[in-house]
């Protein structure tokens, strides 16, 4: 009778601790990339507040408008700096126009700064540096690269 009840209990352990986080199941969830952003800091930074964005654009189509996979507003007053960018499970299936899945994806950094407060986003506030390198990035690694100027 006791060698039932305690293969009872077990057996209602077992089943119940079935799906828990942790019970060897993986949950998948929002995948976090970080991206430094380096350079040489030519000028005193007036305004700190600037917005960066993670793009995807389907790798075989030419011409098309990216889709933006995150937006992050970042504050810094100095260079390097980094953000850290959310990559949504599904965001394959919200990159327009559609792709097929396994297809390649470009992935790339735009930023938005007027970093000298004076109003206008041009060549005297800090900006990616396209002559250095295009912001491409994978979202594979952990650990990103953008050059600024």
């Amino acid at each position: 009778m006791k060698n039932s009840l305690l293969l009872i209990g077990l057996l209602a352990m077992t089943i119940s601790s079935c799906g828990l986080k942790g019970s060897g199941e993986t949950v998948a969830g929002p995948q976090l990339l970080t991206v430094e952003f380096t350079g040489a800091m030519d000028s005193t930074i007036q305004n700190s507040k600037g917005k960066a964005k993670l793009l995807a654009v389907p790798a075989d189509v030419a011409d098309v408008e990216a889709t933006v996979i995150d937006e992050v507003e970042f504050e810094t007053n100095e260079i390097p700096f980094s953000v850290e960018f959310e990559i949504p499970v599904d965001h394959v299936s919200k990159i327009k126009p559609e792709i097929v899945e396994g297809a390649p994806v470009k992935y790339y950094i735009s930023m938005d700064w007027d970093s000298n407060a004076d109003g206008i986003q041009d060549s005297t506030d800090v900006m990616i540096d396209f002559d250095k390198q295009f912001p491409h990035v994978d979202i594979t690694q952990l650990h990103q690269q953008v050059f600024v100027k």
